[in-house]
């Protein structure tokens, strides 16, 4: 984990990465979702002072599928995105290619994640 958080938390936040310096894999991403609910109070993944809305800030592939996690995805959100992720919950997506771990494939508020 601590490699990880060396390489993309700043502060209170995560750094916006791109495809080059990307996450490569669920566990990856759990662990800095993790260390930043761990290590910061922010209600936010992303410096709300550096833009809102769809930004996307963290970058994962996983093989050749790309996620995006947009810079507003909000604490509650990730609490409950990585309870689900213990409890071992499929992935889903909506029309619109959000992605949800929820058991009823419903959205998760606060959780702006997207297959890209």
């Amino acid at each position: 984990m601590r490699e990880i958080l060396e390489r993309y938390l700043s502060g209170q936040y995560i750094i916006q990465m791109g495809w080059n310096n990307c996450l490569n894999s669920k566990e990856d991403l759990r662990l800095l979702l993790s260390g930043w609910l761990q290590l910061t109070n922010a209600e936010t993944i992303g410096d709300p002072s550096q833009g809102v809305g769809v930004n996307p800030l963290i970058k994962l592939r996983i093989g050749g599928r790309k996620y995006v996690l947009n810079q507003d995805t909000k604490r509650e959100g990730v609490k409950l995105f990585l309870e689900n992720e213990r409890n071992r919950n499929q992935w889903t997506l909506s029309e619109t290619n959000r992605v949800s771990n929820a058991l009823n494939g419903e959205h998760i508020a606060g959780l702006h994640m997207y297959k890209n």
